[in-house]
């Protein structure tokens, strides 16, 4: 039995003909009737009900089908973890919740392992990291919150992240000590759109606030530096914030402050030793704006 054979298979169920299973299989209907007639003796069943000029699936074949499914669902799976474990040999995938991580690990990864190509990939919710960590499209990731208790992952928090506000020196927020969200309701804020989770922290905690969305880094940057907006910026890279006429107010709320965590399989650890002993000796601080 060949997987080809179930394909047809499957392909003769969802078309419901020999004609039109034929045609989407790009082959002819006597082949495509021999490969089914073939099938059925290499399952010892009857798989059709035969009619003048027409065969349909009896009760055995329906069965036999969602079988096939099942197993060329297997045999997929089998195909891209083949494929996963064969990229990870030569490169490493990182996932992040955020650009920090991302700028904290892209290069450490390139000091350690220097030969393998580094990737690295920005998600919005923890929950489609851990996904594709488990998956094998990611070999270690970045949250922003513990993830929940499982044997088979290897994690620990490696920093901080505290969002502060950049205001003009003219702006109506500029004379205020601290920000807290409901200063900002109907206020027009710059937003640099990758920016992972924090996208929609900003959207569910200050509803009222009005976002003008940036998508290209450089643009933003200079906006950021000489408009009339107010942006944001964080104590993880506060030296990189050189602004003339601004003013940097802490945002108070615990929403605008977050930890992050390493995390990887339990079975990569030792692979990632150097890697893990690194940022644990780094322990990364903020800094002060």
């Amino acid at each position: 039995m060949e997987l080809e054979q179930l394909r047809q298979l499957v392909a003769f169920a969802e078309y419901g003909t020999l004609s039109k299973a034929a045609e989407a299989l790009h082959l002819s209907q006597p082949s495509l009737s021999r490969t089914m007639q073939t099938l059925e003796e290499e399952l010892q069943g009857k798989l059709f009900v035969r009619q003048k000029n027409r065969i349909v699936l009896n009760e055995t074949g329906w069965i036999a089908v969602e079988q096939a499914r099942k197993v060329l669902s297997s045999a997929e799976e089998l195909a891209e973890r083949v494929r996963l474990a064969e990229r990870s040999r030569q490169s490493i995938s990182l996932g992040a919740c955020a650009p920090v991580p991302i700028q904290d690990l892209r290069p450490l990864l390139r000091e350690l392992y220097g030969e393998i190509t580094v990737s690295a990939e920005l998600r919005d919710t923890d929950e489609a990291l851990l996904e594709g960590l488990h998956k094998g499209e990611y070999q270690m990731v970045v949250t922003h919150q513990k993830p929940p208790e499982d044997e088979a992952l290897f994690c620990f928090p490696y920093r901080e992240e505290h969002l502060s506000l950049l205001v003009p020196a003219g702006h109506s927020l500029a004379m205020l000590p601290v920000i807290h969200a409901s200063d900002l309701a109907n206020q027009n804020l710059l937003l640099y759109s990758e920016i992972g989770f924090w996208t929609q922290v900003c959207r569910e905690k200050l509803p009222e606030a009005h976002f003008l969305f940036m998508n290209e880094w450089d643009a933003f940057g200079d906006l950021a530096g000489l408009g009339a907006f107010p942006c944001f910026v964080t104590d993880a890279f506060s030296h990189r914030t050189q602004a003339v006429n601004k003013v940097v107010i802490p945002i108070e709320d615990r929403d605008f402050q977050t930890t992050y965590y390493f995390v990887c399989m339990v079975q990569e650890q030792e692979k990632f030793r150097e890697l893990i002993t690194r940022l644990k000796e780094k322990r990364f601080r903020t800094e002060p704006l």
